[in-house]
């Protein structure tokens, strides 16, 4: 487990060698500071990221509002957690100085279990804030009904598990974006031709995965010259999706487009340049460093983008709102934009990484 605070001026101070009583004086631009010295001040300000504290009740009661976030990490996702953790990182740099600080645990998302260990680690440390991202429903119910007996806030961050649920949900709108993939995918066939959904093994057991594929086969209906090849399911490794593949292209040579349900875009696009079918429309989601040439170069024509980090730092800034201002939000989802990422404006969200 790790936390991540914000640089106090405490900090700054020692590390500029100037007494945090001046640097109070710059701030409030009273008493008599050396234009020099003001200077020298104002460059560390800027360079450590200090917000000024707007809450003064905070700094004089040198109040502490903790968080926990317990997330996974995953080898098929592995952008997942390190986009996470930028919008963390973003919400502590802005809140910092207001008194939030946030604790970081990840597990091995094939090993679910460890996250309700994390989670009662975290309440045995006075934890009663949590953004959680989970990878198992059954066990994430668990956790819910624990923390809920103790009055926890929560924010289910980019997974939800439906209505039934009173906690806060930052994410997307899973059946959107299949719906929004299949729109895309119908008009860039003109609305005809065979198309291919090869899916991860996690389908069974991951409700955003089967929303995705509802979504998209309810919208590609509207395309009544489209023909959905026999879905492929239980694709783990990436070799695996390849050789489906590449075994789909070799037997259907009408193949005119393929919806990637993997989560390995990166060996669907290699597969059709080994190929040489990158006359074959792919659609996918998600951006990450592995794709972005593929992207580039059109073999992959377009993902459906959801900002992670914005997702995470609304999250940690849902729950600090609460905790310190009294801030009640009665809307429980917040949804996240869908963006389209093609070749022409790739450029624009490689600089957002």
């Amino acid at each position: 487990m790790e936390e991540i605070k914000r640089m106090t001026l405490e900090e700054i101070a020692a590390a500029i060698g100037i007494s945090r009583t001046t640097i109070y004086k710059v701030l409030a631009d009273k008493g008599n500071v050396s234009e020099k010295t003001r200077a020298t001040v104002m460059e560390a300000l800027e360079k450590y990221h200090y917000v000024q504290n707007k809450n003064a009740r905070n700094l004089a009661m040198n109040r502490q509002y903790t968080i926990g976030y317990v997330g996974f990490r995953s080898k098929s996702a592995n952008y997942f957690s390190p986009k996470v953790r930028k919008g963390i990182d973003r919400a502590v740099k802005e809140f910092g100085d207001d008194g939030l600080n946030v604790l970081i645990s990840e597990f091995d998302v094939e090993k679910p279990w460890q996250q309700a260990k994390e989670v009662d680690r975290m309440l045995d440390q006075g934890v009663r804030s949590f953004v959680l991202a989970f990878s198992d429903r059954q066990i994430i119910e668990a956790i819910l009904e624990k923390l809920k007996e103790q009055d926890c806030r929560v924010v289910l961050l980019s997974r939800d598990l439906g209505k039934e649920h009173e906690n806060y949900y930052v994410g997307v709108d899973y059946n959107k974006s299949g719906q929004l993939s299949a729109e895309l995918l119908g008009k860039m066939l003109s609305g005809k031709g065979k198309v291919f959904i090869p899916v991860t093994a996690e389908y069974h057991d991951n409700q955003d995965i089967q929303a995705r594929l509802e979504g998209f086969l309810g919208k590609l209906k509207e395309y009544r010259g489209c023909e959905v090849l026999p879905i492929v399911h239980g694709l783990v490794e990436g070799e695996n999706v390849y050789k489906e593949v590449i075994s789909c292209i070799n037997s259907e040579p009408d193949l005119r487009g393929i919806f990637d349900l993997t989560y390995r875009l990166d060996m669907t696009a290699k597969a059709l340049r080994d190929c040489g079918r990158c006359d074959i429309k792919l659609v996918g989601f998600d951006l990450f460093q592995e794709i972005e040439k593929e992207i580039e170069e059109s073999t992959i024509d377009a993902v459906v983008y959801q900002d992670l980090s914005k997702q995470a730092y609304l999250g940690i800034k849902i729950l600090f709102e609460e905790m310190c201002d009294g801030m009640i939000h009665e809307k429980r989802k917040f949804y996240s934009k869908l963006e389209i990422i093609m070749s022409e404006n790739l450029c624009y969200f490689r600089e957002e990484q």
